[in-house]
């Protein structure tokens, strides 16, 4: 409360005008994907979105130059998120807790992935950036190599599997799953 008492008029505009474009594309970004709940993607416009958003068009186009890259932000956000659980010592090796993250992760925003798998995002995209094994393996273990990319390869198949038949198992089932599958495969 005392940085904001200390700052001069200016800042306090810029820190406001920067706070109202984070809400203006939040809000567009949100429009977008409450839309994909009535209709395919390809049939929803900027006028709908920019309308469902309570924006204008020309802020819409302030912060976008298309509905793909309202799309690509979205799918970013998507990346971050999943990217972030790699990050860190937060699951020490314990592959089984990654995985129930991931699961339960991609099961509570089941609405955002499936617009970006309906939107013919590159689904391995959205599973990108660092991967399972980096996190949940030493880095100078002595399995073969391939068998590392064997399973990463498993994993996201049947991650988009799952997403794709409706996620009726559970995310602790799929967590104990795919650990075993992972091991099985990392063993020989």
């Amino acid at each position: 409360m005392d940085k904001i008492r200390n700052m001069s008029n200016e800042d306090l505009l810029r820190l406001s005008n920067e706070e109202s474009k984070k809400i203006t594309r939040e809000s567009i970004v949100t429009a977008l994907v409450l839309l994909f709940a009535d209709k395919p993607y390809e049939k929803i416009t900027v006028t709908e979105i920019v309308k469902k958003a309570g924006v204008s068009r020309t802020a819409f186009y302030r912060n976008f130059n298309t509905k793909e890259d309202v799309l690509r932000e979205l799918s970013q956000s998507i990346i971050d998120k999943l990217n972030w659980f790699f990050t860190g010592d937060k699951y020490n090796g314990d592959g089984k807790a990654l995985l129930l993250d991931i699961f339960n992760y991609i099961k509570s925003n089941k609405r955002t992935i499936s617009l970006l798998f309906n939107s013919k995002q590159i689904v391995y995209e959205i599973l990108g950036g660092k991967t399972y094994l980096d996190s949940v393996m030493p880095e100078d273990i002595s399995s073969d190599y391939y068998s590392l990319v064997a399973t990463e390869t498993v994993l996201k198949k049947i991650i988009i599997e799952w997403f794709n038949r409706g996620m009726k198992e559970s995310p602790e089932y799929m967590a104990d799953y795919c650990s075993e599958i992972s091991r099985r495969i990392i063993k020989g």
